[in-house]
């Protein structure tokens, strides 16, 4: 059998061959990180060592791709240890974002695809749907649960997310000041009650 053939006819079809699926999708991160969002699919597909034809069959664009390719790399992001306090864990996951936003393999893919949906469309409402908004859900369930428990200020879990994650995009993407232990800890403290600081 080829194998640039998928094996299931799933939607799409997704990829029977997971060796070539994860060369696509680590040269995909790899360009993008090098060349920003606008690599397309010849490129890819010739670092891969895979048809174009191929990209096509599982891809609908090479936003679709590279996403694809970055949530790949950063499947662990979403864990948690239910054992660890709510706070550690949140502290976590905002350590965790401000790695994947500095991390060359990582941050490369995120920049171009967050360029890219500020022209808005389908490229958008791709990182919204499955990138922001699975992100946001996560911390939203943890802080809800850590205001049940009144080791997080009681306030609206919306807007506490916004304090906690919306600081470390900001100055990654615009001030480029330095994302340090320290910076992190004060985002946390400031969603704890006065009593637990």
């Amino acid at each position: 059998m080829n194998s640039d053939t998928p094996a299931t006819a799933r939607g799409r079809g997704r990829p029977r061959d997971t060796d070539l699926r994860r060369r696509i999708l680590a040269s995909a991160a790899t360009l993008a990180a090098d060349e920003g969002v606008d690599v397309g699919f010849d490129r890819i597909a010739q670092a891969a060592g895979a048809s174009r034809t191929t990209l096509y069959r599982w891809w609908r664009s090479h936003h679709e791709l590279l996403l694809d390719a970055l949530l790949d790399a950063v499947s662990f992001s979403l864990e948690t240890d239910p054992s660890t306090p709510i706070v550690e864990q949140l502290r976590m996951q905002v350590e965790t974002a401000a790695a994947i936003l500095i991390d060359p393999p990582t941050s490369g893919p995120l920049r171009a695809l967050v360029a890219a949906a500020a022209a808005g469309g389908v490229a958008r409402d791709e990182i919204i749907t499955r990138w922001f908004a699975p992100r946001r859900a996560a911390a939203i369930t943890l802080i809800e649960a850590g205001i049940a428990d009144g080791t997080v200020v009681d306030e609206d879990p919306e807007t506490l997310v916004d304090v906690l994650f919306a600081p470390v995009y900001h100055r990654v993407f615009f001030t480029g000041q330095p994302l340090t232990e320290q910076f992190v800890a004060a985002l946390i403290r400031r969603i704890q009650p006065p009593c637990s600081v």
